[in-house]
């Protein structure tokens, strides 16, 4: 296996969410919050009658909206970078920076989850890095694609040979831009 130059210094490229995933969730996240404007505005003045809908649904609008809301600022504000002079990974979520060391004994996991039977839409493929007090996960659609995660890795191997924690991790890191084949179908047999 070979693997890319160490760069001297510096941090690598920033990774952040896709264009399209940022406006999705922005709209998801302006519907659910003009709804919690809404319904916090009728409990406020009184306008709002509690019927039966109105007790089960109201929690659920002022659930979905808080939470739609969060995702929006993390779309917004995630962020992953690995700085080379430090040898950390960096993962930036509503505006906090988490740093982990790169350096052994952290490892790397490349893993997919399949969504439910038969959906149409396309798993989640996500990255585990994995030090013995503390773990980051780095995954779709909160990185533009997960090759970028593989890539902005590779040069760590050089430092960190035992990076990748199992053979099919090993095997992408080798070569961030060759296709990648969930694990089921690429016969993994580690029991994941």
């Amino acid at each position: 296996m070979t693997t890319d130059p160490v760069p001297a210094s510096g941090r690598s490229e920033v990774l952040t969410p896709a264009p399209p995933v940022r406006v999705a969730f922005t709209l998801v996240g302006a519907f659910f919050g003009a709804a919690l404007v809404w319904a916090v505005t009728s409990i406020a003045t009184g306008d709002l009658e509690w019927t039966t809908t109105n007790i089960i649904a109201v929690p659920l609008v002022v659930l979905f909206g808080v939470a739609s809301l969060a995702g929006v600022v993390q779309a917004w504000t995630s962020k992953v970078w690995v700085d080379h002079d430090r040898d950390e990974l960096h993962q930036v979520l509503f505006g906090r920076d988490v740093a982990m060391t790169l350096q052994a004994p952290t490892t790397a996991r490349l893993d997919y989850r399949r969504q439910a039977l038969g959906s149409t839409v396309s798993g989640t493929w996500k990255v585990v890095v994995t030090h013995p007090d503390r773990q980051l996960t780095l995954n779709t659609p909160y990185v533009r694609d997960i090759a970028d995660v593989l890539r902005i890795l590779r040069p760590v191997l050089a430092r960190n040979p035992d990076l990748p924690a199992d053979d099919y991790t090993r095997r992408a890191l080798a070569d961030p831009s060759a296709p990648l084949v969930p694990p089921q179908v690429a016969g993994r047999t580690d029991g994941s």
